[in-house]
């Protein structure tokens, strides 16, 4: 009888779940960039959105365009969603806005829900290095190839593979289904 009870009690006790809640990193600040119509764009618009943020520059010859592919997919998914938005930050101070427009057309961006932006230096600097922690332009140009999820009040939840490990395809084949899964759990918050 007691086997019957402790069988029972592990089944019941296997079939529930948990999963813990994401981790909360830094709080994006206020900012005002160039978007890729040459309009300032303020963060204020991001807010109470969920969002998916990466580093990418128009004349990067090697990852970006092969992360904009694949944020492509994440932008299929969130189609129609109005509380979801993917922004793309340049790290060149150089791209124009008109140089942004161009590379994410290739892409299917550059729309009111995937916003391409560029600044100053100074500005680039900051939001790539000191608060994503995704790259620095001091000296030559270095990026993350991290998507970087943010929610609805501006806290930075996770960073997820956009681009394989040479000779992993396992990260990268599920990085971009938990990045959908849970930026699903933060619309839910």
């Amino acid at each position: 009888m007691n086997r019957k009870y402790a069988l029972l009690t592990l089944v019941l006790l296997s079939s529930c779940t948990h999963t813990p809640p994401l981790p909360k990193y830094d709080k994006v600040p206020l900012f005002t960039m160039t978007d890729s119509n040459g309009q300032p764009f303020s963060s204020t618009a991001l807010q109470n959105k969920v969002w998916v943020a990466d580093f990418i520059y128009t004349t990067c010859p090697a990852a970006c365009p092969m992360m904009s592919a694949r944020m492509k997919v994440v932008h299929k998914d969130i189609a129609g969603l109005s509380d979801v938005r993917i922004v793309s930050f340049s790290v060149d101070p150089k791209d124009t806005p008109s140089a942004l427009k161009a590379f994410g057309s290739r892409y299917g961006g550059a729309t009111p829900d995937w916003i391409f932006l560029t600044g100053s230096p100074e500005t680039v600097h900051h939001i790539a290095f000191d608060i994503f922690h995704a790259g620095d332009i001091l000296g030559k140009i270095e990026h993350s190839t991290k998507f970087i999820l943010v929610d609805r009040q501006g806290y930075i939840r996770g960073y997820y593979s956009s681009l394989a490990a040479e000779g992993d395809t396992e990260s990268d084949e599920h990085a971009i289904p938990e990045l959908l899964k849970d930026l699903q759990t933060l619309r839910k918050e």
